[in-house]
C-alpha cells in the first residue's frame, strides 16, 4: 500500500487557470486508478462516462474541475496507471461526498434509461480499482496565464519537509526561479501542494510540486538544456533551500481528459 501511496503522490495532479489567484483556495483530491490490461477500454468508457456527470458537477456549483491523467511510464509494477484530479474551492467542499446521486447522473444523461445507468456503474467497479486517495491544498503557484489541454504534460516532484521553514524556502527561493522560466517560454506553470491527508509521522511525502509544459516537445527542450549558471549567493540560499527537505521521486504525466 506504501508503494501505491508513494506513485500516487509522486504522480502528476491537475492545476488550472482557476488556481492562477493566490487569494483564493485550491483544494485537489487524487484518486490513483489501477486498471487491469484486459479492462483498458472499458476503463476509457466509463470516465468517458464520469466525465460528463462532472461537468454536471460543475455546472451545480459543487466542484471547480475534473481531470483525468496518465503516468508515464505506466508498467505494472509501478503502481496506478491513471489519476483523476477533482478541483474544489473550499475544504469543506472537499470533504463532503458527491456527484455519486441519482439526481446529479440523471441531470447529465436525462435520456438513459435507469437500466443503462446501472450497467454503466457496474462497468465502473469492474474497470478499475482505485488504489489510493490523497487530499491537497494549494500552498503557492507562478503567475501565468496557462490554460490546460488534452497533451498537457507535467512533472511532479514529491518531497518529505524536513524544517518548519520548507514553505517558505519553497515560495522565496525556488519560486522566483520557476516564474522566470515560465516568462521566458520554458515552462507554463508551477505550483507547491500541501498533503492534508494521509498524515502522519509514517507518511510518505508532505508536499507536492508541480510543472506544467504545453506539450512533450517543450517538455523534452526543457529536459535536454543546461542549467543556468547561478552566482554564490544563490547557490549558498539553494543549499538552504534543499536541506529543508528530502527529495523523494520524480514522475510525469499526460492530461487525457478535461472537464471544466
Amino acid at each position: 500500500m506504501k508503494k501505491l501511496f508513494t506513485l500516487a503522490l509522486i504522480s502528476v495532479l491537475a492545476l488550472s487557470a482557476l488556481a492562477q489567484d493566490n487569494s483564493k483556495k485550491l483544494y485537489l483530491l487524487f484518486e490513483f486508478m489501477q486498471v487491469n490490461d484486459e479492462q483498458g477500454a472499458n476503463y476509457w468508457q466509463v470516465e468517458q462516462f464520469w466525465s460528463g456527470i462532472h461537468k454536471q458537477r460543475i455546472a451545480d456549483k459543487q466542484i471547480l474541475g475534473w481531470d483525468l491523467w496518465s503516468f508515464i511510464p505506466a508498467g505494472k509494477e509501478q503502481g496506478a496507471q491513471y489519476m483523476t484530479v477533482t478541483l474544489f474551492s473550499s475544504l469543506k467542499d472537499m470533504l463532503e461526498p458527491g456527484g455519486f446521486d441519482n439526481a446529479t447522473v440523471k441531470k447529465a444523461y436525462p435520456k438513459m434509461t435507469d437500466k443503462e445507468i446501472s450497467d454503466m456503474m457496474d462497468k465502473t467497479v469492474k474497470s478499475r480499482d482505485i488504489a489510493n486517495q490523497v487530499y491537497l491544498e494549494q500552498v503557492d503557484v507562478t503567475k501565468d496565464n496557462f490554460q490546460m489541454k488534452v497533451g498537457t504534460m507535467a512533472t511532479m516532484d514529491i518531497m518529505k519537509q524536513l524544517d518548519d521553514r520548507y514553505e517558505q524556502m519553497e515560495s522565496e527561493i525556488f519560486k522566483p526561479w520557476h516564474q522566470k522560466l515560465v516568462d521566458s517560454d520554458k515552462i507554463e506553470d508551477w505550483s507547491l501542494l500541501r498533503v492534508i491527508l494521509p498524515a502522519g509521522t509514517d507518511t510518505y511525502g508532505t508536499h507536492v510540486t508541480v510543472s506544467m509544459f504545453n506539450d512533450v516537445a517543450q517538455l523534452a527542450t526543457f529536459m535536454e538544456a543546461p542549467m543556468d549558471k547561478i552566482d554564490f549567493l544563490t547557490q549558498s540560499a539553494v543549499r538552504d533551500g534543499l536541506a529543508t527537505r528530502e527529495w523523494k521521486k520524480k514522475r510525469l504525466m499526460r492530461l487525457e481528459m478535461i472537464a471544466r
